[in-house]
């Protein structure tokens, strides 16, 4: 009894802890001035009151990529470098100066802040696959192959299905977003073509060919891939069968729907694909920062396990 209860309590403080980062890699932390991490008299954020004077960083000063004013949203934002990999959380410790336009007068922000990802460990199970709850934008998953050697991933993100084998210890950001990306609307002005998009914000890159299944587009739309800022008509094949187009690939990117050809933001038409039936055709942190709201599903996967475990006591007695 007490080694079960040690094993539940352990469990537990290991979530709590693994919850703890401030901040995500690869976000933004937008700071608008009402902070308690400020010191001096503070006019609204614009680059009419203010220029940054400097940034020095105690720490992490490999974690930002860049340090700006936003005078739309006239906050101070700090620009996260990505980095999808790293299970350690990370700390962010300096401060950053802002000068007052035409005086001497500095308005400081301290930052002392920890920089990382949750950590979501899936276990293959029994039939060799493995299940995802439902994707936070805050977590890494690693994949515990419990001995079998690999299993089978699968997961979606809206309509669209992905299946992949992956092996042991391997972590990948799974989460993805349906942002409009600006460039491609700005090269497509009069166009009045329906475009949807989808986003994997890490790049998963998997040791094994995965198989992406965009249900919900029909057989005569469009789908582009965007790589390095261009359009490119992605090799999706549509499946009778499957009444999807199916993708093959090792990376997931970001995609571009269209029931209409579509410029590529350089000005020029997506290229096609080759063979058979081809297709043809970013996230901030705010400031109050804390990942402070455990995953939907790793606290049903917490409450599962100590459900589990209160019957092993019972029927032990």
């Amino acid at each position: 009894m007490k080694k079960i209860l040690a094993m539940i309590l352990a469990v537990v403080m290991l979530s709590v802890t693994a919850f703890a980062a401030d901040f995500n890699p690869g976000k933004k932390i937008r700071f608008n001035g009402n902070e308690d991490r400020w010191e001096g008299e503070l006019k609204p954020i614009n680059t009419d009151n203010y220029s940054v004077s400097s940034v020095k960083w105690e720490q992490g000063r490999d974690l930002v990529s860049s340090v700006t004013i936003d005078n739309d949203d006239e906050v101070l934002v700090v620009a996260l470098k990505p980095d999808y990999k790293t299970t350690k959380e990370k700390t962010l410790e300096g401060t950053i100066k802002l000068r007052e336009k035409g005086k001497t007068r500095y308005a400081t922000l301290s930052i002392n802040a920890t920089v990382g990802f949750d950590v979501v460990d899936l276990t293959v199970d029994v039939n060799g696959d493995v299940e995802v709850p439902t994707i936070d934008s805050g977590a890494l998953y690693r994949i515990d192959d419990a001995g079998k050697g690999y299993g089978t991933l699968s997961f979606s993100a809206g309509d669209t299905d992905v299946s992949v084998r992956v092996y042991d210890d391997e972590v990948y950001y799974l989460y993805s977003n349906n942002d409009a990306i600006k460039s491609v609307l700005t090269a497509n002005p009069d166009s009045d073509a329906v475009i949807d998009f989808l986003t994997f914000e890490g790049t998963p890159t998997f040791n094994s060919t995965a198989t992406v299944n965009f249900y919900g587009v029909e057989e005569d739309q469009i789908i582009y891939e965007m790589r390095n800022g261009r359009l490119n008509r992605s090799a999706a094949k549509w499946s009778e069968d499957d009444g999807a187009w199916v993708l093959k690939t090792r990376t997931l990117g970001s995609y571009v729907i269209s029931d209409q050809a579509l410029k590529s933001p350089t000005g020029t038409t997506g290229g096609s694909s080759s063979g058979g039936s081809s297709n043809t055709g970013g996230v901030d942190n705010p400031v109050t920062g804390a990942n402070d709201v455990t995953g939907v599903a790793t606290a049903l996967a917490l409450a599962s396990l100590v459900s589990a475990a209160a019957v092993s006591l019972k029927k032990s007695k």
